[in-house]
């Protein structure tokens, strides 16, 4: 186990293309989710997941409420712009 960040940042800068390639699959509510890892660079790792507005709405339908499906369409649904 890599216990420092310098090593863990060295390990994924150096392997950034075969690490990208592995993808990232997390247990979220009942289901999971697969993400994809679209960059990483020496400060960060970008990780990306598409949902469909479709998929939203059938997690809503199916009563998956701890969804990542979910938690998006809230966000979208609380979102008040700004008046500037």
């Amino acid at each position: 186990m890599i216990d420092n960040l310098e090593d863990l940042k060295n390990k994924a800068v150096e392997f950034k293309q075969e690490i990208k390639r592995e993808g990232l699959t997390l247990s979220i509510g009942d289901g999971e989710e697969t993400f994809r890892i679209s960059g990483i660079g020496e400060k960060a790792v970008k990780i990306e997941k598409y949902i469909k507005y479709e998929e939203m709405f059938e997690a809503v339908e199916e009563n998956r409420d701890d969804s990542l499906a979910i938690a998006i369409k809230k966000v979208i649904e609380e979102f008040e712009p700004s008046d500037e």
